[in-house]
């Protein structure tokens, strides 16, 4: 957030308070420390718990007016309180402790009613609050769930909510009615009218609510915690994008959607007509007031429970405003007065059994996923275990098979109908008979078999299978597990003795097998009397001592000791003599074992000699070029010490110089003007080295910048433009009108260019050099993104990349070729012959020793560009012809981008 945009209170000490009149008294230092000690009030639990009271307050007191105003015909008339179902509902739903929202807005709503006080106002209050806490602690007993998917939670709301909490609220009220009309003689008429007032109130609004609140909370819930809005809360209430849908979703959603509008606009149009169209009087002896029922039905098997409580609310509403305006089946057309007891039945009829259906519905529909997720799990269970299962009905031989068996026979699940001649087609004709009988001796003889055998399946696959099967009074089940894997690992390890004596005859390795207690040798392999270059002969029957095998007699006694307490040791140097007396190094195994009854070492042993000898021929070349790194890295950490003397050399050769000029002393201007050009030729060498030091040791820096091209091209003309008028060179540019800009590290780029340029001035005399410059595509599209690695963090991010931050934005964007911009020097020198072409690159070389000693340079120009060529993502290449001057292509990536930072 800028400055400019942030509250005064965020940070008050800098942008409000003086500091002349720290300490002192300040009203405006006062005010803005009242008004953040008001803000943390607020955004803490205490003022969250305080706001939502007073929330519940506002909407209870509001709902009491509209009440009053248009559900109470007169004070001993009430149709039906909304008032009680949202009290009880909010408390269902956030929770007991925020009955003070109930008490406090029953108060008011009692204060602000024609003709209130403060007591009466008390005792609607305490039934109020003790009718909604009654019935949260009663529900709360039998585990209600506010979801309403169970039968007993919509009896809970039904009996204990509206049946008998409600009595508390029937009672206060009728009591404060009564002692404000001092009329006691009424008064089971009145208790009566409130009872059931509270109970369709709860019965009607309570479920509404909590359905649809339920439904609030949960897409809440699964709302981002750092965005709370409202707007946010209606994004996930009614969520307008389907597009992880597939097509047959989504039309199965829109098909949804357009059964729940037909069912809404029929369900108004009906209610209009019965409860409030005054044209129906014509059919007014016919009872069209359950015309509803199969709408409300409808919405209790389609929609759930939230269809539902909107039929009933709709219902509810048509029929209090039919009554209202004196229409309806609930007005007595002989005497115009209204049937509020029939009215108030209808609805209680009506909500009860809607919420039973819904309910009903919602249970069955869980113990069918509940069944489905069962049978999904024993299938995933049988494909795991690869087991299928097969039932047959003893009376009506009705058979069934698994999926799992059909996948088995490798047959499509439930493709043919299952028959005992079909599963006999796939068993092998050798164990066919053996399965046909065992299914016949259990239907003959009632009795359990367990049998293996081969399948054939019908591309040719051969499997083995165990077939177990039971019997029961009533059917016959078998289970069919795959069990191919297990019959070849037996198969395997029969094989494997077989093979054993095979490996051990022609395994390179050397293997001999000898008694552990005077170690003559039982059998050796060619590989073991190779090594050693005996014959078997000679070996067989010899011990080691006769062989004379063990150089060290001490390492041998301390072998065996090893052996005797952890019967084996592995990958243990040790030497030995061969036949001739020369020592050899062994890499051996050796293990004690058991040979018929006879404690023997098994003996594995490889010559190690040469390989030893190459390890350390491979760790003298690692430590030379680990030297050379360590060389790199100590010059790039030099860059600066070397510089700075260097740089104090030049200026103040420059400055003596200008003096000398100053004081006439010509003699030594010419002297001090060639140690500032010998100074500046040395810092061009020692740049030269540290910057390909620098490359080696995997420190150098890239800064990425847009940058245009023509720009470049200007640049690297003024400074090539004098060194080729210096050799009577011509220097020209070609570009293409298709570049603009490039992105990448422009100084790099430009080093490059020069390094090329100058050598092509260098090298020609009287002749042409031409920079041609164009862009061209990636043949590969599918080549990885050029990258460099992020410069130092100490540099701001926005300065680092002005273009592209890194490669992780391009990552949902599809593949496309990279453009590459070509730079293409050429001239007519001296050229270079085959030879001279495959060392260019070569660091501190030049064409051949009189070139270096002629045109002078350390030989790392080429080195250090064509490396900053490739770290850049392009490439360098030449061609020449000697005598017929050279041609330089350097191609690089228009576009390079860092690399993500880890």
């Amino acid at each position: 957030m800028s400055r400019c945009h942030q509250s005064p209170y965020l940070n008050p000490p800098l942008q409000q308070i003086n500091p002349e009149t720290r300490g002192k008294h300040n009203p405006e230092h006062q005010t803005i420390q009242m008004q953040i000690q008001f803000d943390n009030t607020v955004k803490g639990k205490a003022g969250q718990y305080l706001i939502i009271v007073w929330l519940i307050a506002a909407v209870y007191l509001a709902t009491a007016k509209l009440t009053i105003e248009t559900l109470m015909l007169s004070p001993t008339d009430v149709i039906f309180l909304p008032n009680a179902g949202i009290a009880q509902a909010v408390l269902l739903l956030l929770g007991g402790q925020y009955w003070p929202g109930i008490t406090l807005g029953a108060i008011l709503a009692n204060l602000w009613s024609p003709g209130g006080s403060m007591t009466s106002a008390i005792i609607y209050s305490l039934g109020a609050t003790l009718q909604v806490t009654l019935a949260t602690w009663l529900l709360k007993q039998i585990k209600f769930s506010y979801r309403l998917q169970r039968l007993q939670d919509v009896l809970g709301i039904i009996i204990l909510a509206g049946g008998i909490s409600s009595l508390i609220g029937a009672t206060f009220s009728t009591v404060n009615l009564s002692l404000s009309l001092s009329e006691w003689k009424n008064f089971d008429e009145l208790w009566t009218g409130y009872w059931l007032a509270n109970g369709i109130g709860i019965l009607v609004v309570t479920p509404l609510i909590l359905t649809w609140g339920v439904r609030l909370i949960d897409r809440y819930k699964r709302q981002d915690t750092t965005e709370h809005s409202i707007l946010a809360i209606a994004r996930q209430i009614f969520p307008g994008q389907r597009s992880e849908l597939s097509l047959s979703q989504q039309a199965a959603y829109l098909v949804y959607s357009l059964e729940a509008v037909g069912w809404l606009l029929l369900m108004l149009a009906l209610n209009w007509f019965v409860f409030c169209s005054r044209t129906r009087t014509v059919s007014i002896r016919y009872p069209l007031e359950y015309l509803p029922y199969p709408l409300i039905v409808w919405a209790s098997l389609r929609f759930g429970q939230r269809g539902a409580t909107i039929a009933h609310a709709l219902t509810a509403s048509f029929a209090v405003w039919g009554l209202m305006r004196d229409s309806g089946p609930f007005i007595d057309r002989a005497t115009d007065v209204p049937q509020i007891f029939s009215l108030q039945a209808f609805i209680g009829v009506m909500v009860i059994t809607g919420l039973v259906l819904a309910s009903t519905v919602a249970e069955r529909k869980q113990a069918e996923a509940s069944l489905r997720d069962s049978q999904a799990s024993l299938a995933h269970a049988q494909g795991i275990a690869k087991i299928g299962h097969w039932d047959l009905l003893i009376r009506g031989s009705h058979l069934y098979w698994s999926d799992e068996l059909y996948r088995i026979l490798g047959l499509k699940p439930q493709s043919v109908p299952p028959s005992l001649e079909l599963f006999l087609d796939y068993v092998h004709r050798e164990d066919r008979e053996l399965v046909r009988q065992s299914v016949e001796q259990v239907l003959s003889q009632q009795r359990s078999y367990t049998i293996d055998y081969r399948l054939v399946l019908s591309d040719g696959r051969e499997r083995f299978v165990c077939e177990q099967a039971v019997i029961s009074p009533t059917r016959i089940t078998g289970t069919v597990q795959d069990i191919t894997e297990r019959k070849r690992s037996e198969m395997a390890l029969r094989a494997s003795e077989e093979r054993f004596s095979k490996t051990f005859a022609a395994s390179p390795i050397g293997i001999g097998i000898c008694t552990f207690t005077d170690e003559c040798f039982l059998d050796v392999n060619e590989s073991f009397l190779r090594q050693l270059g005996w014959k078997r002969d000679q070996v067989i029957n010899a011990t080691t001592q006769e062989l004379k095998l063990w150089v060290n007699s001490e390492e041998h006694l301390q072998l065996r000791a090893v052996l005797q307490q952890q019967y084996q040791v592995s990958n243990l140097e040790i030497q030995v003599y061969n036949q001739l007396g020369e020592i050899r190094s062994w890499l051996i195994s050796i293990e004690l074992i058991d040979l018929a009854g006879i404690e023997c070492l098994l003996m594995m042993g490889n010559d190690i000699t040469e390989i030893k000898q190459a390890s350390l021929l491979r760790n003298a070349k690692e430590a030379a070029e680990a030297a050379n790194r360590a060389k790199s890295l100590f010059l790039a950490n030099m860059s600066h010490e070397l510089r700075t003397p260097l740089n104090a050399i030049l200026g103040y050769s420059e400055l003596l110089r200008e003096d000398a000029q100053d004081l006439g002393l010509e003699e030594f201007v010419g002297d001090l003007k060639n140690i500032h050009v010998a100074g500046h030729h040395l810092l061009d060498l020692i740049n030269d080295i540290l910057d390909f030091s620098k490359i080696e040791a995997g420190r150098m820096n890239f800064h990425l910048e847009t940058y245009k091209v023509t720009t470049l091209l200007w640049e690297v003309e003024t400074t090539i433009a004098p060194l080729a008028e210096k050799n009577t060179n011509t220097f020209k540019i070609e570009i293409s009108d298709q570049i603009d800009i490039i992105h990448t590290d422009i100084t790099k780029v430009r080093q490059s260019l020069l390094n090329l340029l100058s050598n092509a001035c260098k090298f020609t005399e009287q002749g042409l050099v031409l920079l041609k410059v164009w862009t061209e595509e990636s043949e590969d599209p599918t080549a990885e993104l050029p990258t460099v690695p992020p410069p130092d963090f100490s540099t701001p991010r926005s300065e680092r990349d002005s273009l592209i931050t890194d490669v992780s934005s391009l990552s949902e964007t599809p593949l496309q070729p990279i453009t590459y911009v070509v730079f293409e020097v050429i001239d007519t020198g001296i050229g270079m012959s085959p030879k001279q072409i495959s060392t260019v690159f070569n660091p501190f070389t030049q064409a051949d020793e009189s070139t270096t000693r002629k045109y002078g340079g350390t030989g790392l120009g080429l080195t250090i560009t064509r490396k900053l060529c490739e770290l850049m993502g392009g490439q360098l290449t030449v061609t020449s012809e000697l005598g017929h001057g050279s041609t330089f292509t350097m191609r690089l990536p228009k576009f390079l981008y860092y690399a993500p930072e880890e």
